[in-house]
């Protein structure tokens, strides 16, 4: 589902769930403009207390629209990615990685993402990186190759 409000995500903090809002005054709490809360009590997704004009939306109301808008995180596998193109997680490509950088704890892997062919990024333990290798083919340039072994 897509962010509303061209992209950003809606704050419900500020919303009290025990006091009525009115249009202008749940627009400037969310920081959008009067039209796209109209737009949404127009398209029903939005509902008011009545139908009488001033339009009140009461605070519970309104943060339970806000809470079904925002997008629930998604955890990934220790054998997957999380593709920022395909904006879910993803297995590597041909099963394979490619460790890119390293330091005391942790490194650096790189893979392609088996769906779209993005690359993607993820930062692993290097207490991890021997249950990863029994999942996927690792690879490293010559000054890394102690990791793998």
């Amino acid at each position: 589902m897509a962010c509303p409000a061209m992209g950003r995500r809606l704050n419900g903090r500020s919303i009290s769930i025990h006091r009525c809002y009115t249009v202008s005054e749940t627009a400037t709490a969310l920081g959008l403009h009067r039209g796209s809360v109209l737009r949404w009590l127009s398209k029903g997704e939005l509902s008011p207390i009545d139908q009488s004009k001033p339009f009140l939306i009461h605070g519970k109301a309104l943060r339970e629209f806000i809470d079904r808008r925002t997008p629930r995180k998604q955890k990934c596998a220790l054998h997957e990615w999380f593709c920022f193109r395909c904006r879910a997680p993803r297995t590597a490509a041909f099963g394979e990685a490619e460790i890119i950088g390293a330091n005391v704890n942790s490194c650096n892997i790189r893979a392609l993402c088996s769906d779209c062919a993005a690359v993607v990024h993820k930062r692993f333990s290097l207490k991890t990186l021997a249950t990863l290798r029994r999942i996927i083919r690792l690879s490293a340039p010559q000054h890394l190759k102690h990791l793998i072994e």
